[in-house]
C-alpha cells in the first residue's frame, strides 16, 4: 500500500474510535492512519507506542489520537503493541505537539525530546556497554601520542579513558570524544580495549551535605512576593511572573515556601536550574525541606535518570528538579514552574529539537493551570520586556537578606597593570587574594576559557594555528600537551615551527582556567586550589564532590568557567576575581553586551553573602564600555534601556522573532546554491508582516568540522512570519534539487547565538 499522510486539526468524534492516528519514529513529517484491531481496541490510547508497516518496513509509532473514521479507503491494520500503557500522557503530548509547530521540527522528535534514553529504548534494565582499557593508563597515553598525527580519533579515545582510571561507559566516552563508535571499534580488534557489559548502577541522588537554614523571617519584598504567587495557585488564577531579585536576595526561600503551599494541596512542583553544578546545593536545600525530591539531568547515567522518571510519574516526587529537559517531566498533578536563573543561554537546546526550556514552561503552565515563576538577577531582556508589554507580573526584590551586603567591587584596568602584576592576575587581584587567605576566607576566580593558553600564532608570518577542520583557533593544553579544538575535538601536537611558512616559531598568547591555575599555584603555593570546567568535571559525580570540598572550606580557592557563575552560595568567599570581563564582548553576536552585563553581575554576587563585606575585582580592558560600568555597579534597569533601544532600532528581539536557516556541506558551492535558492524563495514569498530577509551569508565561524557554514536569517514582527517562513522552506527544499545527503540544513527558531 501506498503510504499517505494527512495534516489536519482534531475532528468531532463518536462512535468506537477504531482509527489511530500515529507519528512514525523516523525523520519524515505526518500524522498517519492505521486501524486498530478487534484484539487491541480499548488498549491502543494517545501516548502509546505500537508496531505499524511503514512503506514495507516494521516500526515503531506513537499513536496521537483515536477517531472513528479515515480518509483512507483500507487503512492497515496496527501489527502490535510496544508498551502496556501510555508512555506519554495527553497533557506533555498536546505539548510536544505546540513544540514540533513553534521550533520547525518533526512531531517524534518533540516526543522523543520528552523521553529518557531508557523510556525509548523500552526499560531502564537493559545492561550497560562500557569501554575498558587492555593496557594500563600510561601504555595508553604513549600510544595516543603515536596515534595523534593520523589517528587522532583513536587518541581521543584513549587519553580519555586513560584519565577516566581505564574504564568509561561507551555512550559518554564517544561525547566526550565527539566521535562515532568507529575508533572504538578499531582499538577494540587491536586488543587494546575491550567492549564489556555491566549492570546499570542505581545510586542515591545525592546533593551537598548542606546544614538545613531553616524558614527565614521574611523581608517586607519577600512576604509580598510570596503572596502574590501563592494567590495565583488558587483555582482559575494561575499567571506568569518575573522575579527580580539581586543575589542574595532570597528568591530560593520564596520558591521553597511556595512549593510548600503547592505540596499541602496535593500537587508537585517543577524546578528548573540552568547548569549541572547547581543542582547538588539546589538538591540539598531542596531536601532539607521536603521528603519527596527527584533529579533529571544529563550527569546522570541512564538508569539513574530512568530510575528518577519512574518515581516522578508515579507521583512519588513531590518537587523534580533539573536541567533543560526536565522541563518534559512527568509530573501527573502539576501546580507550579519555577525557571531559575532564567537569562542563560543553557535553557536553549542546541540539537534539533531547538526549543528554549523557558518558552517551554510558559507554554506548559497555561495548558496545565499552573503559574510559572522566572527567577534571575540579571532577567533576559525578553523576560523583562514581557513584564513591560503586561504579560507578565514583575516581583522585586532589591535587598539581601540575614545580613549579606553587596560587595564593593573594583575594575581594574589591564592596560595600566605595572610589572608587579603576574601574568593574569593583577597586582591588586594578587593582593586581595592574599588577604583573604590571610583571614581564612574563601575566593572565587572566574575566566570563560578553559585551557592553558587560548590561540597559538608565528612569531614570523603572524599565522594563528588553526584546527584543521574548522575556523578555529586551537587552544593549548599544557597538561596533556595538546592543541585542541574545542568545536570538533580534533587534536594535535603543538608544533615548534609555524607549519605555514615553516620559519618562524610559535609563541601563546592568552589564558584558560588552566593557565590561572597555574599562576596561582606559582603565586600561593599553599593555597588549595579546586577548578571547575569541563575538562575536570568529566567523571560521574565530579560536580559534588569539587563543590563539597569548597563547601566545607577543604579548599581555599575555586577557579571556574561559567559553571561557577552564578547560583551558588558559600559563606566562606569573600573575594570574587573576574580574569576578563571582556571574553564575552568579543563575540559576534547582538547579545553579548547583555552576556557581559550578566556575567559579571552574577559572578559578583557569589561575595558578600553573609555579614562580611565582600570584593570583588573585575579585571577589564574596556571599563568605560556601558555593559561593564553598569554591571559593576548593580544597575540593571539603565543596562536594559539602553539594550533595548538598540534592539528596537534594529528590530531584533525582544522586539521582533528570529528564524536562522543554517546549510552545511564538505564543498562551498554546493552549500552557497542550496542557501540562494532558499532565500529567493523566502523573498518571493510575500511574507506577512513585516518580514526581512538576511543573507544568504557565510556564518561567523565559516567551517566546524570539516563542513562550510553558510546562514540565511528571517527577521519578523510576529510568530505567525516565522512559522510561515519554516513552511516556505521546507516547501522550497522538497521542490529543488538540493541533494540532501551533502547539504544540511538546520532551522533554528528563536536563536540565543549566531555563530
Amino acid at each position: 500500500m501506498t503510504r499517505q499522510s494527512f495534516l489536519f486539526e482534531k475532528e468531532p468524534v463518536t462512535g468506537e474510535r477504531s482509527i489511530a492516528r500515529v507519528v512514525v519514529h523516523l525523520p519524515v513529517e505526518g500524522i498517519y492512519d492505521y486501524r486498530v484491531p478487534a484484539d487491541l481496541c480499548g488498549k491502543v490510547q494517545p501516548g502509546i507506542r505500537v508496531l505499524v508497516n511503514f512503506s514495507g518496513r516494521r516500526i515503531q509509532a506513537t499513536c496521537t489520537d483515536l477517531v472513528d473514521f479515515s480518509k483512507l479507503s483500507d487503512p492497515q491494520e496496527i501489527l502490535g503493541l510496544v508498551d502496556s500503557e501510555p508512555l506519554i500522557s495527553p497533557a506533555l503530548l498536546d505539548l510536544t505537539r505546540w513544540l514540533a509547530s513553534r521550533y520547525q521540527c518533526g512531531w517524534w522528535e518533540a516526543i522523543a525530546a520528552a523521553l529518557p534514553a531508557a523510556a525509548r529504548r523500552g526499560g531502564g534494565g537493559r545492561r550497560i556497554l562500557t569501554a575498558r582499557l587492555r593496557v594500563s593508563p600510561d601504555q595508553a597515553r604513549a600510544m595516543a601520542d603515536e596515534l595523534l598525527e593520523k589517528r587522532s580519533a583513536q587518541a581521543r579515545c584513549l587519553r580519555i579513558l586513560a584519565e577516566a582510571d581505564g574504564e568509561l561507559d561507551v555512550a559518554a566516552l564517544c561525547r566526550r570524544a565527539n566521535i562515532s563508535r568507529s575508533p572504538l571499534k578499531t582499538l577494540t580488534k587491536q586488543d587494546v580495549v575491550a567492549l564489556v557489559t555491566r549492570e546499570p548502577q542505581r545510586r542515591p541522588i545525592k546533593g551537598l551535605d548542606e546544614p538545613d537554614r531553616g524558614p527565614v523571617t521574611l523581608t517586607t519584598e519577600q512576604e509580598a512576593a510570596l503572596a502574590a504567587v501563592i494567590r495565583s495557585l488558587e483555582p482559575g488564577r494561575g499567571g506568569n511572573f518575573l522575579l527580580f531579585g539581586v543575589t542574595g536576595s532570597g528568591k530560593t526561600e520564596i520558591y521553597l515556601r511556595a512549593i510548600t503551599e503547592v505540596v499541602a494541596r496535593g500537587k508537585q512542583a517543577l524546578v528548573l536550574v540552568p547548569e549541572i553544578s547547581l543542582t547538588p546545593q539546589t538538591v540539598a536545600r531542596f531536601r532539607n525541606r521536603f521528603q519527596r525530591v527527584a533529579l533529571l539531568h544529563s550527569g546522570l547515567t541512564d538508569a539513574e535518570r530512568y530510575a528518577q522518571w519512574k518515581t516522578i510519574r508515579s507521583g512519588k516526587a513531590d518537587v523534580v528538579i533539573g536541567a533543560r529537559s526536565a522541563i518534559f517531566a512527568p509530573v501527573p498533578s502539576l501546580g507550579l514552574i519555577v525557571v531559575d536563573e532564567e537569562h542563560e543561554t543553557s535553557f536553549k537546546q542546541q540539537n534539533s529539537p531547538r526549543y528554549h526550556a523557558r518558552d517551554v514552561a510558559l507554554r506548559r503552565g497555561e495548558e496545565e493551570g499552573a503559574p510559572v515563576v522566572l527567577g534571575s538577577a540579571t532577567p533576559s531582556l525578553e523576560a523583562f520586556h514581557a513584564v513591560r508589554k503586561g504579560e507578565m507580573k514583575l516581583l522585586t526584590l532589591r535587598s539581601r537578606v540575614g545580613g549579606g551586603r553587596f560587595p564593593a567591587v573594583s575594575l581594574v584596568h589591564m592596560g595600566h597593570q605595572g610589572p608587579r602584576s603576574q601574568g593574569f592576575l593583577s597586582q591588586p587581584l594578587q593582593e586581595a587574594i592574599e588577604d583573604a587567605l590571610a583571614a581564612g576566607r574563601q575566593a572565587i576566580l572566574f575566566l570563560n576559557r578553559r585551557g592553558f593558553n587560548t590561540a597559538m600564532f608565528c612569531s614570523s608570518c603572524a599565522e594563528p594555528l588553526h584546527c584543521s577542520r574548522c575556523d578555529i583557533a586551537l587552544t593549548f593544553h599544557r597538561r596533556s600537551n595538546r592543541a585542541i579544538c574545542h568545536y570538533c575535538g580534533h587534536e594535535e601536537f603543538p608544533p615548534e615551527a609555524c607549519p605555514g611558512c615553516g620559519t618562524g616559531r610559535m609563541r601563546y598568547i592568552g589564558a584558560g582556567t588552566e593557565r590561572v591555575e597555574a599562576e596561582v599555584a606559582r603565586s600561593f603555593p599553599e593555597a588549595r586550589v579546586v577548578r571547575m570546567d569541563s575538562d575536570t568535571m568529566g567523571a560521574h559525580r565530579s560536580y559534588e564532590d569539587a563543590l563539597e570540598l569548597f563547601r566545607r572550606g577543604e579548599r581555599d580557592i575555586l577557579i571556574g568557567t561559567q559553571m561557577i557563575a552564578k547560583g551558588l552560595d558559600f559563606p566562606g568567599v569573600a573575594l570574587v576575581g573576574v580574569i576578563s570581563a571582556d571574553t564575552s564582548l568579543l563575540i559576534p553576536d547582538f547579545r553579548s553586551a547583555e552576556r557581559t552585563y550578566q556575567l559579571i553581575a552574577q559572578v559578583s554576587g557569589r561575595a558578600g553573602r553573609t555579614d562580611d563585606l565582600g570584593r570583588v575585582f573585575v579585571q577589564t580592558y574596556n571599563p568605560d564600555h556601558y555593559a561593564v560600568a553598569l554591571a559593576v555597579r548593580n544597575k540593571y534597569e539603565e543596562f536594559a534601556e539602553i539594550e533595548l533601544s538598540s534592539r528596537e532600532e534594529l528590530g531584533y528581539p525582544p522586539w521582533g522573532r528570529l528564524l536562522r536557516i543554517v546549510f552545511s556541506a564538505e564543498t562551498e558551492s554546493d552549500l552557497m546554491s542550496a542557501a540562494r535558492l532558499v532565500s529567493e524563495e523566502l523573498r518571493r514569498a510575500a511574507l506577512p508582516g513585516d518580514a526581512t530577509i538576511l543573507g544568504p551569508a557565510r556564518a561567523p565561524i565559516t567551517r566546524i568540522s570539516g563542513r562550510f557554514r553558510w546562514h540565511v536569517i528571517v527577521k519578523a514582527n510576529d510568530s505567525e512570519t516565522i512559522r510561515r517562513a519554516g513552511e516556505v522552506l521546507k516547501d522550497a527544499v522538497r521542490r529543488s534539487n538540493i541533494n540532501r545527503s551533502m547539504v544540511r540544513i538546520q532551522i533554528d527558531v528563536d536563536p540565543v547565538a549566531m555563530l
